[in-house]
């Protein structure tokens, strides 16, 4: 059975919608409860916006905003796992290890 070919703008499209809305859910308490000295603030916003850029990097022509983007995210992800690592694997690790690969699609993908 072959590919379906024509689905693939589809499913970027949903990806980039899944990731800004996880991100969205995940952080905004975060963001809203505008606690602007500590340390978690800084990372949500980071989050947020980069997520938000992600997705307004599928409307440019220029893939320079999608790959800019999905690298920071990466980085934000990496330390993620970093600083949630058990020996044993969590559901956490998994949706965290999850994200980190759908933005190194991004950003090896860009905006084909």
């Amino acid at each position: 059975m072959k590919p379906v070919k024509s689905l693939l703008p589809a499913a970027r499209w949903l990806l980039r919608i899944t990731l800004l809305a996880y991100l969205v859910l995940l952080h905004g308490k975060t963001i809203v409860a505008m606690q602007y000295e500590t340390q978690p603030f800084f990372i949500a916003l980071a989050f947020v916006l980069f997520g938000v850029l992600l997705f307004a990097g599928g409307f440019t022509v220029k893939p320079s905003l999608t790959v800019v983007s999905a690298l920071l995210l990466s980085l934000l992800f990496a330390y993620y796992l970093y600083l949630g690592f058990v020996p044993q694997a969590t559901v956490a690790q998994a949706l965290n290890l999850l994200l980190l690969s759908v933005c190194l699609y991004f950003m090896s993908s860009a905006n084909k």
